[in-house]
């Protein structure tokens, strides 16, 4: 009797050990890391998928971890739908959830099965940090903003959640070519392009407040800042080529050298003419009206003549950038690696002919070894002088089998041109554009490392908007980190 007492005992402290573990019951949980085919991209997948693991096992979760760059590489994994297809085959008759991670998020799984249990997994359900535009923006094409009625997306930092039946809708749409046919041909903002997918079949982004810049207690994913690398590099190892052409020497160059560009202690302005006053040099390469393929490729083959430089970044004259965050950036890579660094856009990037590349106005950083490869003209030699460079230097990189590295720090645009939300928790590298917009100011708030006020006297305009400012400070915040 005694005997079967203990026995007795000891099943029930086994029930209520494995009932409270077993925190979930509602099928499982695919988990998708899109992660970057690159050294430390790679490793903190690896980091975030075990830790995933560690706690999943622990709440004896039913699931499956794929990371991106390791099951599905050079698929376009970053547009969501090539994953979401091959997930829906493997397992859109066995799972319940499909969570796409960002790399750099850490995880709260017991909070995150939470938010995935206030819903019905077998309605169609999307999930994510909502954002959403305060006015018409080039990115997103002009789309129309209604302030009342927001189209919200999601911060692709975090990722994004969907239910299965929602995937399996969505590959169906695909395969059957409908989808396809909606899309356009160039990938620029891959969330919001993605939720106007969703939104083709019925389906709006809910926002969970659970996805979190700065933890706080009921946080399902926190994003991580990067944290500081220990890899030294000095300013003078990056070699800042900045495109100009004689028509914007006056209106565009004395910006950027009352703003950045004497903190680049290695630069040159590469234009059309020699011109004394600013300071620019000329590589015989005539000027174009659009494309500058031809000029661009002219400063690699430089660049790769230069022995004391680790790194070329390529800006416009109309592009803002805090050089002491690049360099504090750049000294996470090896310069000793084939390393293409910037925004990432993409051209039919879902389809077997698509590429991605580094949209140029956000600046294209490229580590050494790989500039003395690209100034080959057998490995990538321009077809005009007015080719898109930067479209063409993504078609010289998927030929030689690289990747192009996305950071969420480079813009394309101006700061107004992005949902507040999106510049917040990370210190933004660089802005492009000065159309309606006050370059210099916009450079002291969002990109310069130390907090700006006008000073008197000065020709700066105060901050026109306060939120701006606050926004700013926020920035200036995580700098100090």
């Amino acid at each position: 009797m005694f005997t079967t007492n203990i026995i007795f005992i000891h099943f029930l402290v086994w029930v209520a050990i494995h009932c409270c573990d077993s925190a979930w019951s509602n099928g499982s949980v695919v988990f998708v890391i899109l992660d970057q085919e690159v050294t430390p991209h790679m490793e903190t997948a690896t980091h975030l998928a075990s830790h995933l693991t560690h706690q999943a096992n622990q709440l004896q979760l039913n699931h499956k971890i794929y990371i991106a760059s390791e099951e599905w590489p050079n698929v376009a994994a970053w547009t969501y739908i090539p994953v979401l297809e091959r997930v829906s085959s493997s397992h859109g008759d066995n799972s319940t959830w499909v969570v796409l991670l960002g790399e750099r998020v850490q995880v709260k799984l017991t909070a995150l099965l939470d938010v995935l249990q206030a819903h019905n997994s077998s309605q169609l359900i999307f999930l994510g940090r909502g954002v959403s535009d305060h006015q018409e923006t080039i990115i997103h094409h002009y789309q129309s903003v209604d302030p009342d009625n927001p189209f919200l997306y999601p911060d692709a930092r975090f990722g994004i959640v969907l239910s299965t039946p929602l995937v399996n809708r969505l590959a169906k749409m695909w395969n059957d070519s409908g989808g396809r046919k909606q899309q356009s041909e160039f990938n620029i903002d891959a969330a919001y392009e993605f939720s106007t997918l969703v939104w083709s079949v019925g389906v709006r982004l809910t926002h969970t407040s659970a996805f979190c810049i700065t933890d706080r207690p009921g946080c399902a994913l926190v994003y991580t800042k990067l944290t500081r690398c220990s890899n030294k590099l000095q300013t003078e190892d990056i070699h800042f080529a900045v495109k100009s052409c004689s028509h914007f020497h006056e209106e565009r160059l004395p910006i950027i050298q009352d703003t950045w560009l004497g903190d680049a202690t290695n630069h040159a302005i590469y234009s059309d003419v020699k011109d004394s006053r600013y300071g620019t040099v000329s590589l015989g390469v005539p000027n174009t009206e659009r494309g500058h393929c031809g000029k661009t490729l002219a400063i690699i083959r430089h660049a790769a003549q230069l022995s004391h430089i680790q790194w070329l970044a390529i800006v416009d004259d109309d592009t803002l950038i805090s050089v002491q965050r690049l360099t504090r950036l750049l000294s996470c890579y090896d310069p000793g690696e084939y390393v293409a660094l910037g925004e990432r856009y993409g051209f039919q990037a879902t389809t077997s002919h698509g590429y991605d590349y580094l949209t140029g106005g956000a600046g294209m950083v490229f580590s050494k070894v790989l500039v003395n490869r690209l100034a080959f003209p057998s490995v990538c030699k321009c077809p005009s002088d007015d080719t898109p460079d930067d479209m063409f230097l993504g078609i010289c990189l998927q030929r030689m089998g690289l990747p192009v590295i996305h950071s969420p720090t480079f813009h394309q645009a101006r700061p107004k041109d992005y949902p507040e939300a999106l510049l917040e928790g990370e210190a933004p590298i660089s802005f492009h554009k000065y159309w309606m917009m006050n370059p210099r100011e916009a450079y002291n708030l969002y990109l310069h490392t130390t907090p700006y006020s006008p000073q008197p006297g000065s020709d700066d305009q105060p901050v026109s908007d306060s939120s701006m400012a606050a926004n700013a400070q926020k920035i200036h915040n995580i700098d100090e980190l």
